[in-house]
């Protein structure tokens, strides 16, 4: 009888031929089949419930705690191969776009940077797994070619692949075993690199700026156009819209379940957001001034007054200059009494040049010193020339022009204040003696011939009494002698009576503010004394350590406020009268960006900060102000607050929120019927009798705009503010796009930022037309393009990229059973 072992024995060289092929099946196929989770211990029957549905593929925790090892593992031997090739000099290339779990951190003074691991997260590691299935969808293939050109790149060429080898096996010694060969990981990356290839094709980047959205970002900043319009409100269509059915509402909750709704940025959303409820007290030094103002004495006040008088002058207005001019008219009565014509001003003109010109030589009597001067001012032509010059040039400007005889005293004013205290008086003089030759020209030949009585008056300068000056210049009233009286006019000053109550709200001012903040640092004593005791409660508690009564009737009794906020999420609480009160400004400088301005908001940061229960804070608090603007600056409002619930954020259940989602359904069917009709409208508008015709037809009221401007100007050069429409409320950027993509003489529709009101508007007038604005940017490119133009248009295409990722990703398409922050917990 055979025995297996002849039957072995006769069929032996079959039989290894079987055996050995099966024996390198097992070693070659086996171990990616058995390792695919990395040796997970669970099997398919004990994978528990779905945490999970991407693009109907459902995932369980073992399919999620594979993706996260496998991310995991490819971001630290990637970040390791970096950190390697930096010490051996090399210049490593970081992934861009970065791949999940690694972090390439900027080098500082206090932090040498470079490569950072990441661990990645259960939600990240699925979204980048629709990423990959997205991919394979598409048919992108990378090529073993590319997998090792990107290994060579993220090592600067300095390591090779037992070197890659080797940094694997030292990464998952403690992990992965050794059955993670170096072939799975060249896979692990290459599925890695599928999605970031996709993610490069799809994220653009927003320092490469086409001429398409240079020229969009040019014409929003500065074109500038007026326009007419009227609402079509989704509130006159909700009645057409019926009730959605069950499948309508499933679908639109599963669509938006985890996504938190936000009306400011019109999204829907039926998460559940963390929220909180505060209690603060708050001071206002305003209720404290009244009380510190009746402790100033009169005599404090008028010592002050004396000591800062100069802040109390009177402003000098223009309406002083008649005054003056009256007050030299008695000293040379006839100018006064003459007409306005100019062929009667002449005689009086020539009348008032004389005395000007005659009574300084009858009273210094300068007659031997003259005579020993015309000498050597006869031989010395250079000294005598400039004057008749200095006479002639004014003379000969004003003969042309006889009716604006005000523009030149104009001219000369703006001159005069430019001249020094010493040169005032020749100044002036020369005025003086300007309007004779204005009027008489022909009478500069004799003036020069009259050597011994002219240059006495003109070189008799500091001397000459200022009446005669003034008197000149009333008797003609054309002369641009006009700024003696304002400087010579004597300071006046507010009288003490009219500034008294000013002076005393200006010395209760820092008493109060001392008052105010001793009032809240004593009832943020008592309170932070009270959250010491129930901080090291044996029983942890929940229970507040505070009564309510007992702190609002102490607060009442310091000059202080109690107040209250309900649980609210922070969008809730951001729409609260609380968040407008509640803010403060801080100053920055740096010399890149020059003044800054810091906006910080109670609100905020009672959500930002992880402060506990019941725990006290100041707000503002210590100024975020840089040391040149945080002197003698403290805030005139200030709170105490401390949080009083909070309640984690959660996905909920439909039932839970179904009246929610049946009014979100109801509101975006109302919107779309309205853009249709305000569609429509706009097609049959092709004038304003048009739109003035359809508004009457809807009973609404035109809006007229003038020179509206897509972006306003923030003050201290800190960039630009979504315009202003006036009688439009929740403008946004599509308003603005609508309206200004839109050419002269034609009709749009601009919706609001709800997108529950569509405006349909014709655009009347522009200020430059858009082949002017086209001219206005070759002429400002000058070989690069603005800065402002470029940085703009890095934020629209950063919005371009937003809005393919929302169509790009239906948020439907990731569909968690499970949330993922419960799923980390337990982890």
């Amino acid at each position: 009888m055979a025995t297996p072992f002849k039957v072995f024995r006769d069929n032996q060289k079959i039989l290894m031929v079987v055996f050995g092929a099966l024996l390198m099946v097992a070693f070659v196929v086996l171990p990616p089949i058995l390792q695919f989770g990395f040796f997970s211990q669970q099997t398919a029957d004990v994978r528990g419930d779905v945490v999970v549905v991407v693009d109907q593929e459902e995932l369980y925790r073992p399919d999620i705690d594979n993706l996260v090892n496998k991310y995991d593992i490819v971001a630290r031997v990637m970040a390791e191969a970096i950190g390697r090739s930096l010490i051996l000099q090399g210049s490593p290339k970081a992934p861009m776009p970065p791949i999940p779990g690694l972090r390439i951190v900027p080098a500082s003074q206090q932090n040498p940077g470079g490569p950072q691991f990441m661990p990645v997260g259960a939600e990240e590691a699925v979204l980048y797994y629709a990423w990959v299935k997205k991919a394979d969808e598409l048919g992108m293939v990378v090529d073993d070619e590319s997998v090792r050109e990107f290994m060579r790149e993220s090592s600067g060429g300095r390591l090779s692949d037992y070197d890659y080898n080797a940094i694997l096996s030292a990464v998952t010694g403690g992990q992965g075993g050794p059955g993670l060969n170096y072939d799975y990981f060249f896979e692990m990356l290459r599925e890695v690199l599928t999605a970031q290839k996709l993610q490069a094709l799809v994220f653009r980047d927003g320092r490469v700026v086409t001429p398409g959205s240079a020229w969009v970002a040019y014409r929003n900043m500065n074109r500038t156009i007026s326009a007419e319009m009227f609402p079509i409100s989704s509130k006159d269509f909700m009645d057409q819209v019926g009730s959605p059915s069950s499948a309508q509402i499933e679908e639109l909750f599963n669509k938006y379940k985890h996504q938190p709704a936000n009306p400011a940025a019109n999204q829907i959303g039926f998460m559940q957001m963390d929220k909180i409820s505060l209690a603060y007290v708050k001071g206002d030094i305003n209720n404290f001034v009244e009380a510190a103002k009746s402790g100033i004495t009169d005599e404090e006040i008028a010592k002050y007054y004396e000591e800062n008088k100069d802040s109390f002058r009177k402003p000098q207005l223009p309406s002083a200059e008649p005054e003056t001019t009256q007050e030299a008219a008695p000293e040379e009565p006839a100018p006064m009494t003459e007409e306005k014509p100019a062929t009667e001003e002449a005689a009086p003109m020539q009348e008032a040049t004389e005395p000007a010109s005659e009574e300084p030589a009858k009273e210094e009597q300068p007659a031997d010193e003259m005579k020993k001067e015309e000498a050597p001012a006869e031989e010395s032509k250079e000294e005598s020339k400039p004057e008749p010059p200095a006479e002639e040039k004014p003379a000969e400007a004003p003969a042309t022009e006889e009716k604006p005889a005000e523009e030149p005293a104009a001219e000369d004013s703006s001159q005069s204040t430019r001249q020094s205290d010493v040169q005032l008086v020749s100044f002036l003089q020369d005025e003086a003696e300007e309007p004779a030759a204005d009027d008489k020209p022909a009478e500069e030949a004799p003036m020069e011939d009259a050597k011994p009585e002219d240059k006495p008056a003109a070189e008799a300068p500091m001397e000459t009494p200022a009446a005669e000056d003034t008197a000149a210049s009333d008797a003609a009233p054309d002369a641009p002698a006009t700024d003696t009286p304002m400087s010579e006019a004597p300071v006046e000053y507010k009288p003490l009576a009219e500034v008294q109550d000013q002076i005393r709200t200006r010395l209760a001012q820092p008493i109060a503010q001392e008052q105010m903040n001793e009032a809240l640092a004593e009832i943020r004593g008592v309170l932070q004394a009270k959250y010491e005791e129930f901080r090291y409660l044996e029983t942890p508690s929940k229970k507040s350590p505070y009564d309510t009564d007992e702190i609002e009737r102490l607060a009442t009794s310091m000059g202080l406020s109690f107040g209250a906020m309900p649980l609210m999420d922070f969008y809730q609480a951001s729409q609260s009268a609380l968040a407008s009160e509640a803010v403060h400004v801080d100053y920055t400088f740096d010399q890149t960006s020059g003044l800054r301005t810091i906006n910080r908001s109670m609100i905020a940061e009672a959500f930002q900060t992880n402060s506990p229960l019941f725990q006290p804070r100041l707000f503002p608090g210590a100024s975020q102000s840089s040391m040149m603007f945080r002197q003698n600056i403290q805030a005139e409002v200030q709170y105490v607050f401390w949080k009083t619930e909070m309640q984690d954020g959660y996905a909920p259940k439909l039932d839970d929120v179904k009246d929610q989602v049946v009014e979100a359904w109801k509101q975006q069917e109302a919107g779309k019927l309205a853009k249709e009709a305000a569609e429509k409208l706009a097609e049959q508008v092709k004038s304003k009798e048009d739109l003035n015709k359809a508004a009457t037809e809807k009973m609404a009221e035109v809006i007229v705009v003038e020179n509206i401007t897509y972006f306003n100007q923030l003050s201290g050069g800190q960039g630009l503010s979504l315009g202003t429409i006036p009688g439009v409320e929740d403008v946004s950027q599509m308003t603005m796009e609508a309206l200004f993509s839109a050419p002269v003489d034609s009709s749009t529709v601009a919706p609001n930022a709800g997108e529950d009101v569509y405006y349909v508007a014709f655009i009347t007038a522009e200020a430059e037309t858009n082949q002017q604005l086209r001219d206005n940017m070759m002429a400002a490119i000058q070989g690069t393009l603005p800065a402002s133009v470029s940085q703009y248009a890095s934020q629209e295409e950063n919005l371009v990229t937003r809005a393919i990722l929302l169509d790009f990703f239906d948020p439907k398409r990731i569909d968690w059973k499970i949330d993922p922050m419960d799923l980390e917990s337990r982890s």
